[in-house]
């Protein structure tokens, strides 16, 4: 048998615990404030993490999110972040591994930067498409280009 003071804690919080539950509810149409998607190899290791400031769950293949900051890992055992993905807006589609966006873009990574607009981003090819307002900065030397 519980102590007295065990027996009198479980009296009062039980029942607090009913009433919170009852209460509680799950509004899919509140933001998720901070929202953060990883994914990773069978392995373990990190593909990716989807971040964003704000989230909101549209369906089950949309969220939409805001501010997104977007790596895309080597998915090796190393952690090595190949390319920064940057965004005020974007659909994120999970079960696709799929990010797109008609906001502005930037592309960081060793080889090269790039911004513009009307994007999309497919994690499993690791192919970035971007349709108006193209802007790249190489980061490597192009040799012979014009022969």
């Amino acid at each position: 048998m519980p102590s007295p003071s065990k027996f009198t804690l479980l009296l009062v919080v039980v029942p607090a615990c009913l009433v919170l539950g009852a209460t509680t509810r799950i509004a899919p149409d509140q933001p998720v404030v901070n929202f953060r998607l990883p994914d990773f190899t069978p392995e373990g290791n990190r593909t990716w993490l989807v971040r964003g400031s704000e989230a909101r769950y549209i369906s089950p293949e949309q969220v939409d999110i805001k501010e997104l900051n977007l790596s895309i890992f080597s998915g090796l055992p190393d952690g090595k972040v190949e390319t920064l993905i940057l965004s005020p807006s974007a659909q994120v589609r999970p079960g696709e591994l799929q990010v797109r966006g008609h906001d502005t873009i930037r592309v960081i990574n060793d080889r090269f930067e790039a911004t513009g607009s009307e994007w999309s981003y497919l994690h499993g090819e690791k192919r970035i498409s971007i349709g108006k307002k193209v802007h790249v900065v190489l980061h490597t030397e192009l040799k012979a280009i014009l022969k």
